[in-house]
């Protein structure tokens, strides 16, 4: 799993986050042993799993390209993907076309939200590998604008005591958020997919109960 507060990270050297939670009590459901190892970015666990030494990683948004070596689960959570950009650039409007055009814009590197920028033609800058030095390059303004999970740029602030009445929000689009299982595990147990999806929609039916209780 990635370094990807609130959903996925370490604290005290144990594994913490909402998506973390909602994995293990999944997998609790399937009666399922299983490991987890942290790692920085989104990148390095679609090159583990592309290189066999995982089985899966979690949770991750779908792509054409990660489609190619895992599969996608049902949606676990949703994710909300939010421009950020700071309040005294009252001339910044994201959804303008001005925006699309001109804006300097970037987001954590080897993440699908950076290839979904560049395929959606924006001015993308280089971003960091490194979550965390996305909020460097907006407040010395190397970029006039990130884009990241609302709550993760928030979790972030609150970490490095920023103050978020600084910058504006403002969501750009809700995508599923998942597991994704290596094609190569699932060679060897075909029933997998399957069983893990029933206990997503198992999760969702508790979660939704829960709520409405």
């Amino acid at each position: 799993m990635p370094d990807y507060p609130p959903y996925t990270y370490q604290e005290n050297g144990g594994n913490k986050g909402i998506g973390y939670e909602a994995v293990a009590s999944i997998m609790a459901d399937l009666q399922l042993p299983f490991s987890v190892q942290l790692v920085p970015h989104f990148g390095r666990a679609i090159a583990d799993l592309q290189q066999g030494s995982v089985d899966g990683f979690f949770l991750a948004t779908e792509s054409a390209e990660r489609n190619k070596s895992a599969e996608f689960s049902e949606p676990v959570l949703m994710i909300q993907w939010s421009w950020v950009w700071l309040k005294q650039r009252t001339d910044l409007q994201p959804g303008s076309n001005s925006f699309k055009q001109k804006a300097v814009v970037s987001a954590q590197t080897n993440s699908n939200i950076y290839q979904w920028l560049k395929e959606q033609n924006y001015k993308v800058t280089a971003g960091t590998t490194d979550i965390r030095g996305l909020l460097n390059l907006l407040q010395f303004k190397r970029v006039e604008a990130i884009l990241l999970p609302e709550l993760t740029v928030k979790t972030l602030m609150a970490e490095q005591e920023i103050d978020t009445a600084l910058f504006n929000f403002q969501q750009e689009v809700n995508l599923p958020f998942a597991i994704y299982i290596n094609k190569v595990y699932l060679q060897k147990h075909p029933e997998f997919m399957q069983q893990l999806n029933a206990a997503i929609r198992r999760y969702q039916e508790k979660i939704s109960n829960a709520t409405t209780d």
